[in-house]
């Protein structure tokens, strides 16, 4: 029984991408794909652009910035009650350019370092929390990967990026601060001159 509900909602979702993609075009296809740990309830799902953003991208300027939004299924027949903090505590991502692995800002690889001695995660009430019904799939949170020639004053992740094919994944922590986190799909961009 277990077997054929799984089997149920891997149906079901891969007929819902294959909508997206048909409403979408093939920009979506390319990034729209669900990764889950162990056939966790939770998958984690990221893509260049959309949700506020506009519609998905895989392709950018040099000079633009680069939102990445975060979507979550909960693939249970129960509630799935998780947590929406600081980027910095919950989002882990991972950029390659033709390959190769970019190191973070500088900014962040400092704020990463201070964060298991801080607790500011807790003490500044920060966490909100999220709750997923039952096959409920919906965007949960966002951030900016890299910002553009005109700072925003986001915070951002890397560089602005130069030309290049690029693949993005990341982790994502469940909890608000701590825990266990779930690896997300790899989505592929590329930035033009």
């Amino acid at each position: 029984m277990v077997s054929a509900n799984k089997l149920f909602a891997g149906a079901a979702f891969t007929l819902g991408i294959i909508i997206a993609v048909c409403q979408y075009g093939t920009s979506y296809a390319t990034q729209q794909q669900s990764s889950s740990i162990g056939g966790a309830p939770i998958t984690v799902s990221i893509t260049t652009g959309g949700g506020t953003f506009g519609a998905p991208r895989d392709r950018y300027r040099v000079g633009e910035r680069v939102p990445v939004v975060i979507s979550m299924m909960n693939n249970s027949d129960e509630p799935a009650q998780l947590c929406d903090s600081d980027s910095v505590y919950q989002d882990r991502p991972k950029l390659l350019k033709d390959g190769q692995l970019l190191p973070y800002l500088v900014d962040q690889t400092q704020i990463l370092g201070s964060i298991k001695s801080d607790r500011a995660c807790l003490e500044l009430n920060m966490p909100e929390p999220v709750s997923l019904k039952p096959k409920e799939s919906r965007v949960v949170d966002w951030f900016i990967l890299a910002d553009g020639s005109e700072p925003t004053g986001a915070m951002a992740w890397y560089e602005p990026l130069r030309p290049g094919k690029y693949q993005l994944s990341i982790e994502r922590r469940l909890g608000c601060c701590d825990g266990p986190m779930l690896p997300s799909n790899k989505i592929n961009f590329e930035v033009v001159p």
